[in-house]
This record gives structure tokens, sequence and C-alpha cells, in this order.
């Protein structure tokens, strides 16, 4: 039975289809059989990548001109690619026949292949997010890009609300090594921990490397054009990964049965949703748990549809906010909170603002600088590694520093005292 991958992101550009391409061939080559599913229906970047021009997608078989198995087309290199058009990502207006077609062949799909690779549609559109959270496994891509943090933030924030909590893995793409992608991984993972109190897993990172803006313009994918790349070798690495820890233990249709009830829900359940919605509250009824949700749905959808313009919702948070304060009497920003936000974005300019901020308000409150200027010279100096020659360096440093800012030269008392013998055994008084 298939183990199902989504690969997503919260910002487009990040080289998610590449990703999940080479990775897909890299298992190929691991002796496994693989199929990519293409739900990113804003560019046909498969196809490109791939070199193919698919006559048929899903909505063929959606309209019962063709079968699942007609529309796949199995490559020479071993991996097999659904096109699945727009047809998933509208799945909001197929009728029960139509999902129940559709979860159909994502049942067949699912008995045909060892590998289920999603190339899912970058944002929070809700039907894309339905398909995401119904796969076992999630890998988001992420680069040095703080856009891509904050918009991968929102992105793991709905999928949880869909009830999608477990099995989230991160690949940092485009750095310089592993200690670069340690970096924005912890970075990104304190965040989430701070603020959705969800742990992410770290799956690995893919190095910059010219090879595979090569493969691009060639329409072949870089694990075939260039194998001894850095970018294929890494590749390699992820594949053995993904082959020795995902896995579909239970050995049963979790993918195309979820995505029925999700489908089945967003069909029946989810109604329209206008900017005076999210006024109502929930009334006190004998079910006021279920009132409750049904509510907090309502004002989910109302984001995600962005129905509302940005002064109305900051109208909306500082509301919430004014209500928090009066119910619980503390605000609801809290030191910790921001710093971490402000930490977790990797804006070196705000960081370094905040921390001036912090020093100049220390100073005014307790009078005394935040760092004792001479306790940080005595730890230089007691470093087994400071020289004389660089003692003296610092000293030519410091009274030229003295003489720019009093208009006189530096003296030591020693030192003037020494000046004053010479003067006077030259006779010079």
């Amino acid at each position: 039975m298939a183990t199902v991958i989504a690969f997503s992101s919260g910002k487009a550009g990040v080289g998610k289809t590449n990703i999940a391409t080479n990775l897909g061939l890299s298992l190929v080559a691991k002796n496994t059989r693989v199929c990519l599913l293409d739900v990113d229906t804003g560019f046909a970047n498969i196809n490109s990548l791939m070199g193919i021009s698919p006559g048929y997608t899903i909505e063929h078989v959606l309209n019962g001109q063709k079968s699942i198995d007609e529309i796949i087309v199995n490559l020479p290199s071993g991996i097999s690619v659904v096109p699945a058009a727009s047809a998933i990502k509208q799945h909001t207006n197929l009728d029960n026949m139509q999902i129940a077609m559709l979860s159909s062949a994502f049942n067949r799909l699912e008995s045909m292949f060892d590998y289920l690779l999603i190339d899912a549609e970058t944002g929070l559109d809700s039907n894309v997010l339905d398909l995401t959270a119904s796969a076992q496994y999630s890998v988001i891509v992420l680069t040095s890009d703080p856009k891509s943090h904050t918009d991968s933030f929102a992105l793991l924030k709905m999928l949880m609300i869909r009830g999608k909590k477990q099995a989230f893995f991160i690949l940092i793409n485009r750095v310089d090594g592993y200690h670069s992608s340690q970096i924005i991984f912890q970075r990104f993972r304190k965040a989430v921990k701070s603020f959705l109190k969800l742990d992410v897993h770290y799956l690995g990172y893919l190095t910059i490397d010219d090879s595979l803006n090569k493969a691009i313009s060639e329409h072949i994918p870089v694990v075939l054009s260039y194998p001894s790349s850095s970018v294929s070798c890494g590749f390699a690495s992820l594949a053995d990964i993904i082959k020795n820890k995902f896995r579909n233990e239970e050995d049963i249709h979790v993918f195309s049965r979820c995505w029925s009830i999700c489908a089945q829900h967003n069909k029946v359940a989810i109604k329209p949703v206008t900017k005076a919605s999210y006024i109502r509250l929930p009334s006190v009824t004998k079910d006021a748990t279920e009132e409750k949700n049904n509510y907090l749905s309502d004002v989910y959808t109302l984001f995600e549809q962005q129905l509302l313009s940005m002064q109305e919702l900051k109208e909306f948070i500082l509301t919430l906010e004014a209500i928090y304060e009066k119910k619980y009497k503390q605000s609801s920003r809290d030191l910790n909170s921001v710093v971490a936000l402000i930490l977790a974005q990797g804006d070196e300019a705000k960081i370094q603002k905040l921390h001036i901020a912090i020093a100049r308000s220390f100073e005014r409150q307790f009078e005394k600088k935040i760092n004792n200027p001479s306790e940080k010279v005595q730890d230089l100096m007691n470093n087994d590694e400071f020289s004389k020659s660089d003692f003296n360096r610092m000293m030519e440093s410091y009274t030229a520093i003295y003489q720019q800012r009093f208009n006189e030269k530096y003296f030591a008392e020693g030192n003037m005292l020494l000046t004053r013998i010479q003067q006077l055994l030259s006779g010079k008084d």
C-alpha cells in the first residue's frame, strides 16, 4: 500500500516541484514504484520539468471519459505522473458521484504504487489544504527567505485547524551546508513550538547548485542530467531517509478515505461566509461545544477567503486583544512572545533594533550600562589567544578615541611624571 507524502510551501518559488520530482526519481532508483500527483494547478511545472504534454487529466476521470489507469503518464525513467489540472482544487463543486469516483481513483493509485508524492499548490486555499491534510506525511519546504517562514507558519496553522497535528517534516532548500540549514530550521521550529505548541521534524537540506538551473533549462530533472552533482547526491540521501522512515505501517488506504471525508465535509458542512458572519456569537444551547466549533470555523473561513480588508482585519485583531485583556486582566502580548516572534522572523535589522531598545531602556531604568565595558575588556584580555601585540593595538585605538573625544592627548599618571623628568634632564623647562 502506498505511503502518501505531500510537498507543500507557504510561498511560491521555493523549489517544491523540483524537490517532489527529483526525490521521486531518486526513490525509483532504489527499486520503488513512485507516482507524482500534480495538484499545483497554477503552474504546469511538473510537465515542463519532465518535458511532457499530457493529453488527459483527472477531469477526464470525473467526466467518465477515462479511467485513472488511462490518464497515468508512465515515463521511461520509471516514474509515473498523474496530471490533476484544476479538478481537485474545485472539489467543493463535485457531486456525490464525482467524489466517489475521485476517491476510487485515489484508492487505485494507493494500490498500484509504493509512494504517492503530491505536489500541492502553494498557499492557503481550503480545498488544497484538505488534500494535503489527508496525506500521511507533510513535507514543508523552506528557504532562507523570511517570507517563506511566515507563510509556512500560516500553512501549518491552517493544517492544524483541519485536524492534522503529526508528521510534519521541514526540508531546507538552497543553502550552503548543514550548519546554515540548522540555523533556519531551529529558528522556525522555535516559533512553531512557541505559538502553535507543535513540534516539527528536520528532514534534511539541499545545497545551492548551478546544475539545478541548467537541468531546468534543459527540461530534464537534475538527478538524470547531472547525477554526480552535489544536489543530486542530496536527493539520493533524502530518498534513503524516506525509504527507511516513511511507511504506511497500517497498510491501509489512508489517503483516499481521508480525502473523501474532507470532500464530503466541504460539500455539506461548510457554508458561504460573509463579512457579517464573524459578529455572530455562539449561543448557549444544549450542544454549546458544537456551536462554538461552527463559530470558529466561520471565523477561520472568513480569513481564508480574504473577505476582510487590511484595516478590517487589524480592527478585528485589536478588538480580540481588548476582550482578552478585559477578561484575563493582562495583556495578550507578553515580552517573551514578542521577542520570540522577532527572532523567528530572522530579520537582522529588527533584531538589532530590539537589542538597542532593550539596552537603552535598561540604562534609563537602572542608571547603568547593560554591559560593563571594563568587564568586557578584562574578559578579552584573559583569553589565552590575546597577545601583547593585540594589547598594543587596542591601546593605540583607545588613545586615538580619547584624543578625538576630549581634544587632547592621553597621558597616564606615570607617563606624565616620566615626561617631566625627561624635560628637566634635557633642560627644556
